[in-house]
């Protein structure tokens, strides 16, 4: 894969391929529960969606994987007998489908392939998977075009915004950050162009508030 290609690319399981031991866990699990999310309408159960809420916390560390069983279990009690077993051919309206993907997605080490195999069950599943490819560039960015922060661009104000971002989740705020770091002497076209893009969907993850608090 090119730097043109992850940028153009639309089918997320190479980039996951690709990123295979290039990326922390955690970022992996963030794009998986922002993934997950987006499917929540899908998950009728309370006890599945709740299941996404604790997928994060795992990724945050707030959680260990030995403490999610009972989590896990429950997730497992809400699909119905008749989807234990993937078949070849899933009905676009089977939407427990997706919950089967979400309890995998606890049970199994390859973290974030079930995430992106739901889409299979969906009438829409190719344009899923394109929002997905962009969750991931929020995520992960340009991984041939990484980027450092200089210090001197921490400011107090930098530092405030991107906190109250992540732990908001007021992304309609990454136009003010954008304008805090260029006001701290910020000049990354990547990094500016990123938080200043209206097409561009964040999550938590979002690799320029990462970048700028410090997290991987």
């Amino acid at each position: 894969m090119t730097s043109a290609e992850w940028m153009a690319c639309s089918d997320p399981p190479p980039m996951l391929e690709f990123l295979r031991g290039k990326v922390s866990e955690r970022k992996l699990r963030l794009f998986s529960t922002a993934c997950f999310l987006r499917l929540t309408a899908l998950l009728p159960d309370p006890r599945q969606r709740q299941g996404i809420s604790v997928l994060e916390q795992l990724a945050e560390g707030v959680i260990l994987q030995s403490e999610c069983r009972n989590v896990t279990a429950e997730i497992r009690r809400a699909i119905p007998p008749r989807d234990e077993q993937v078949v070849s051919q899933i009905p676009t309206d089977d939407f427990h489908f997706v919950a089967l993907m979400l309890y995998r997605e606890f049970c199994s080490s390859s973290v974030a392939s079930h995430a992106i195999s739901a889409t299979a069950g969906l009438a829409d599943g190719a344009e899923e998977q394109r929002h997905q490819a962009q969750l991931m560039r929020d995520i992960i960015g340009n991984p041939f075009r990484p980027v450092t922060t200089d210090p001197t661009w921490l400011t107090t104000d930098v530092v405030a915004l991107a906190t109250g971002i992540y732990e908001d989740r007021a992304f309609d705020r990454m136009p003010i950050l954008a304008d805090a770091l260029q006001d701290a002497g910020c000049d990354n076209d990547d990094i500016l162009n990123h938080c200043r893009n209206a097409n561009q969907v964040h999550v938590r993850g979002c690799w320029v508030v990462d970048l700028v608090l410090g997290k991987e």
